[in-house]
């Protein structure tokens, strides 16, 4: 059967009904699917609890300390320079030797101040044989005016001479003592018991007087520590030494401090110190005044038993000074500690595991750990309160975390102890005996034979104070 074939009005009357009949229909498509509700999402995934570390306050009686850095400074520094102009001709220690006060350092040529002594001494006797014979003449003439066979002119003329001679003799006397002194400043002995530096100048050199620095010796045994007290503390000490009649630079009964060197990294304050001394005047720099401690540092000197001292002028040193009477403190894990700007702050863990911020003020240290107070009262810590550890990154106000607590043997709680005040010093051994000297052997006597000496012996050199080596 033969297709009708269309023509083509026909063909593009029906592609328009086509079209029109497909718009429609998504139009109603699209109307049907703007009237539906819209399908509930999935609820969002909640954010998963960060994983801390947590453990509590641990509540230690402790004393009040106050810790500050200071310095070691020596009791007498001594710079030695000549008192006249020469060449020096020795040199009588070694660098860095122990002297004691009498020791002889150096010596300066003498001849042209020993010329000087002996013109002095001449002078005198010429000015004594001067006044012999005018006191001669002023008793002849004395005599002779008395009788009327002399001028009183001339008896006033010898009277004259002899009060001029006498000025002259005492001005005379005055130079040979310079003279003499002089001789005497030529040799030079130590002023202070102590350690001397190194030789600024070697045999041969020219020294002028008061001004050439030959050496330095600093005092070793005691020495002191420096340090500066803030005015607020200064005051709590000053009350408490008002009530209490004991604080720093009171006689007998004042404070006695701890001390470490750079080595006590435990802060263990291994020595002690009293405070002798408090500045008359508060800083208006710093608002600061200055304290002063004094250690006991012996030595010896003795080849057989070296012994140095410990402590060196300049040495850095941390001082702990008591404050008043123990008090309970809560302490934490310093690795607790965290800062939001220029606050500390600790993060705790609430009963719903929900984490926020408190800020604290630091205190006292022990080992590892440190004291902590609320820095609003309204909201102290209590030692019942889980304290973050680790984990302090992850932590966000009103966050939830997922807390567990530490490891007791990871949070090294044998340095959590009460300080104890040193009494450890440095400490020598007792010198030996001074050996006495054996009685003089009578003239007709045949000398007895020295007994050998035993094995142990060694020749040292005599200890401070003695004489130098």
């Amino acid at each position: 059967m033969n297709r009708q074939r269309s023509s083509p009005r026909e063909w593009s009357s029906q592609a328009a009904a086509t079209a029109a009949q497909a718009a429609v229909a998504l139009l109603a498509l699209v109307i049907l699917t703007g009237c539906r509700k819209p399908a509930p999402a999935s609820a969002a995934a909640a954010p998963a609890a960060a994983d801390v570390v947590v453990t509590t306050p641990r509540a230690v009686r402790v004393p009040e300390y106050l810790e500050v850095t200071g310095r070691i400074d020596a009791e007498s520094v001594v710079d030695i320079r000549s008192r006249v102009t020469g060449y020096l001709t020795k040199v009588a220690f070694r660098d860095g030797q122990f002297v004691a006060k009498g020791d002889p350092l150096y010596e300066i040529d003498d001849r042209p101040a020993r010329a000087k002594l002996d013109e002095a001494v001449g002078v005198i006797e010429q000015l004594l044989g001067e006044q012999r014979f005018l006191k001669v003449q002023v008793d002849r003439y004395e005599k002779l005016v008395a009788k009327g066979a002399a001028s009183r002119q001339d008896f006033d003329s010898y009277t004259a001479k002899l009060e001029e001679n006498a000025g002259a003799l005492i001005a005379a006397r005055a130079q040979h003592e310079s003279a003499r002194l002089n001789v005497e400043f030529c040799s030079i002995a130590a002023p202070i018991a102590g350690q001397i530096g190194r030789t600024q100048l070697q045999v041969g050199n020219l020294i002028t007087q008061d001004q050439t620095t030959l050496t330095t010796i600093v005092s070793v045994d005691p020495i002191f520590v420096y340090f500066n007290v803030d005015e607020p503390t200064f005051l709590r000490l000053m009350g408490r030494a008002r009530q209490s009649g004991q604080g720093p630079g009171i006689g007998p009964r004042a404070t006695v401090a701890d001390v470490g060197l750079v080595d006590d990294v435990d802060r263990t304050y291994p020595y002690s110190s009293e405070i002798e001394f408090l500045n008359n005047q508060v800083d208006t720099k710093t608002a600061t005044i200055t304290m002063r401690g004094r250690l006991a540092n012996p030595y010896s000197a003795d080849p057989a038993a070296p012994r140095p001292p410990l402590f060196r002028p300049g040495m850095f040193a941390r001082v702990r000074l008591p404050l008043g009477d123990a008090v309970e403190r809560l302490f934490v894990p310093e690795a607790a500690i965290g800062s939001i700007q220029d606050r500390k702050i600790v993060w705790l863990v609430g009963a719903d595991d929900l984490v926020s911020a408190s800020e604290v003020t630091l205190g006292q240290k022990l080992g590892s750990w440190i004291a902590v107070a609320a820095a609003d009262p309204a909201r102290p810590l209590t030692a019942a309160d889980r304290i973050v550890v680790r984990g302090l990154q992850r932590c966000r106000e009103g966050k939830p975390v997922s807390p567990s607590p530490a490891d007791e043997t990871s949070l090294d709680l044998t340095s959590l102890v009460v300080p104890v005040t040193a009494s450890r010093e440095p400490a020598i051994e007792p010198a030996a005996p001074a050996v006495e000297p054996s009685p003089e052997p009578h003239p007709d006597s045949q000398p007895a034979a020295a007994p050998p000496p035993p094995p142990s012996a060694v020749e040292s050199l005599p200890p401070p104070g003695n004489g130098s080596p």
